[in-house]
């Protein structure tokens, strides 16, 4: 017999922890996000490329693999199109790469929340020991994340736009609604169904991961279904139809920009990571290899050769020693976790469907982690330390279980105490969780950038354009300003100045914007035609002493060269 777990509290519902967490993460962001204009650089501006097209609902596909594709859906982009849209667009915040953090703050919100409140509604008592665990472990661990990020330019903390980091929320969310529906939780498979779109749509390795686990998830929900007395149907899309429905419509919706993108492209994007696959893959990395690079991210240790930590190119047992003697700290803390948790899993005090849902978190946990390790294993090229960020989401997952499992333990034992007792307790927790978020808000914070530096880049453009306003503009870049080239096109695009590029980089610029043999005539570089170059500034010195271009600084390191006579600009 199936017993319903209390009716949350009105604080411990999804959309009132989200909205809670969505304005502490404004505020400790609102010098960047009310105050600072920025304009994209890099991965930045191409993906700020593709939104533009998302807000028109023209973009099919995701963010660009270095491989030579894009990954398969653009459900992000249209987050942080709606973003743009109902932030900058409306002038709420100077710029709209502004909006587009605000977006990331209220998905990310949205997604933890709804992990933390689906383990939390599982639970028929101790739910206050239980968030309060759950938010402190989120402070020290995704402060730890913040600060492994600050490897990514420009220090942008947890909540940061770069496509690897995208994944560690939804991933965490999917882990947590997956458990719930194996549990016996139907009514959690829509959230299941939309975390698990978000994930397949953000990288192409998630479908290595969200099918399995839907697998296993849902097998999970048929056993619980047939067992159940109380059950009228045999089937769990019987007992629940409306939950199926809607996951389904979800799974629908997604699927919709990848179809259209597979009938009306030539060549399509799923072809490409389809040729990718079965051509493309060289070496493997061993079992001992992967395991070790999902330890590293539990010591919250970057990649760069510099530090102390295994090197997985040149693999040795000396960098391998040294790495857990510099972080022996972190895993003396894993460990004490793992051991904590396995001991208190003796205690039985819970209900049968508490008891359930920790042992189906702990099953999932497991094999996520084995996929993990197969994905390190199967990774192509070197194991960059920012190619697994989700693996985040994992080590949060297993303290999420601890939180469980503590709550579980500690409410059958607190409820003999006297009630002054316990609400001091609950009083210093409550301190202890604030203090801990407190310690980490410059971890949780981007840093606000160089603001001469942004209007000086803006200047140069508006100058550049004042002194040669012919569009469209051709755009030629030495291969080291190919980012800060893409921030020029964003830049002109957004005025609405038409523009091609005559290298061949589709995957940051678009291929309508390459010049090929099939661009229309009016795309179509002539000696009348405006040609812009990006060059590193020690190469802008020859150009400088010529009377037929100008020469705008751009940044400390690169310079925009605007050709303006007929006869030169070719040369």
């Amino acid at each position: 017999m199936i017993t319903t777990p209390a009716k949350p509290s009105p604080w411990q519902r999804t959309w009132v922890i989200a909205l809670v967490l969505f304005a502490a993460v404004l505020l400790n962001n609102s010098q960047l996000i009310f105050h600072s204009r920025q304009y994209e650089t890099d991965d930045y501006a191409a993906d700020s490329l593709q939104i533009i097209k998302a807000k028109h609902f023209r973009e099919t596909v995701g963010q660009y693999s270095r491989y030579g594709f894009h990954h398969p859906g653009p459900a992000f982009l249209y987050v942080f199109a709606w973003g743009e849209i109902l932030f900058a667009d409306t002038h709420l915040v100077p710029s709209p790469f502004n909006g587009q953090l605000m977006a990331l703050y209220a998905l990310s919100a949205f997604f933890f929340s709804a992990a933390i409140f689906i383990a939390g509604r599982r639970l028929q008592a101790g739910r206050f020991w239980f968030f309060s665990f759950a938010l402190l472990f989120a402070a020290w661990h995704f402060g730890a994340v913040g600060k492994f990020y600050e490897f990514i330019p420009g220090r942008p903390g947890l909540f940061c736009l770069w496509p690897p980091c995208l994944l560690t929320f939804p991933f965490l969310c999917f882990l947590v609604a997956a458990a719930s529906v194996a549990s016996g939780e139907t009514r959690d498979l829509p959230v299941m169904a939309l975390a698990g779109c978000f994930l397949v749509h953000g990288h192409v390795s998630m479908l290595l991961f969200v099918g399995p686990l839907s697998v296993l998830a849902y097998a999970g929900l048929i056993r619980q279904t047939r067992r159940s007395e109380s059950a009228g149907a045999r089937w769990p899309w019987q007992n629940a139809p409306r939950p199926h429905w809607l996951a389904a419509g979800l799974i629908a919706l997604f699927l919709l920009p990848i179809l259209v993108n597979l009938v009306t492209t030539h060549p399509n994007n799923l072809g490409r990571i389809v040729d990718h696959l079965e051509n493309g893959y060289g070496e493997r990395k061993s079992l001992l290899q992967s395991i070790l690079y999902f330890l590293q991210f539990g010591a919250y240790s970057a990649y760069p050769n510099h530090n102390p930590i295994p090197a997985f190119e040149n693999f040795d047992w000396a960098g391998v020693i040294s790495f857990f003697k510099v972080h022996w700290k972190a895993y003396a803390l894993w460990g004490f976790v793992i051991v904590f948790s396995a001991v208190l899993l003796r205690n039985k005090n819970g209900l049968k469907e508490e008891l359930r849902f920790r042992w189906w978190l702990g099953l999932i946990i497991i094999a996520a982690t084995a996929l993990s390790l197969f994905w390190g294993c199967f990774q192509e090229g070197p194991l960059f330390y920012y190619n697994s960020l989700s693996n985040f989401a994992i080590y949060y997952a297993v303290l999420l279980t601890f939180a469980v499992t503590c709550a579980i333990w500690i409410e059958p034992h607190i409820s003999k105490r006297r009630g002054g007792f316990v609400l001091a307790g609950k009083i210093a927790l409550v301190a202890i969780v604030g203090f801990a978020f407190g310690q980490n808000a410059r971890r949780f914070r981007g840093v606000v950038p160089d603001q001469a530096e942004q209007e000086r880049f803006a200047g140069a453009i508006e100058r550049a354009l004042q002194l040669d306003p012919v569009q469209p503009k051709f755009l030629n870049f030495d291969w080291q300003a190919g980012g800060q080239t893409t921030r020029v096109a964003l830049y002109l695009e957004r005025r609405g100045y038409r523009w091609m590029v005559r290298e061949n980089w589709p995957l940051l610029f678009g291929d309508e914007h390459i010049v090929t043999e099939r661009t229309s005539r009016e795309n179509i570089p002539t000696t009348d035609s405006s040609f812009w170059r990006v060059v590193l500034h020690s190469n802008s010195a020859s150009a400088g002493s010529d009377n037929a271009v100008s020469v705008f600084p751009l940044t400390s390191d690169y310079d925009l060269i605007v050709y303006r006579s007929e006869g030169d600009k070719l040369r």
